[in-house]
C-alpha cells in the first residue's frame, strides 16, 4: 500500500524533500512508518520512535487527528510531519 509522508519546516531540510511515498506491506501501523522514515532517512534516524512513553519530538498528523502507534495503516493515506512546536 501506498502511503504519503510531508515534511514541513525544518523537517523539509531534514529529509531533502518536502514529501515522500513509501511502499508499506499490508497490515502496517504507523509505528512502521516512523521505523520506514527513521530508515529512510539518516536525519531522522534515533528521533522519531517513543524511547519513553509520552515524550515525543515531533506532531505526526492524519486526517486531522494524532494517530496511535498501533494505528493500522490504510492505501492512500497521507501525513503530516511538524517539528516540536514553542512559543512563549
Amino acid at each position: 500500500m501506498r502511503v504519503n509522508v510531508k515534511f514541513h519546516a525544518f523537517y523539509k531540510d531534514v529529509a531533502g524533500t518536502d514529501h515522500v511515498t513509501f511502499e508499506m506491506p499490508e497490515g502496517s501501523t504507523v509505528l512502521d512508518l516512523l521505523r520506514a522514515i527513521e530508515e529512510r532517512f539518516e536525519g531522522f534516524r534515533g528521533k522519531l520512535i517513543d524511547r519513553k512513553v509520552g515524550s515525543r519530538s515531533y506532531i505526526l498528523v492524519r486526517r486531522g487527528e494524532w494517530p496511535g502507534m498501533e494505528d493500522a495503516l490504510e492505501d492512500g493515506d497521507e501525513f503530516s510531519l511538524f517539528p516540536p512546536l514553542g512559543g512563549g
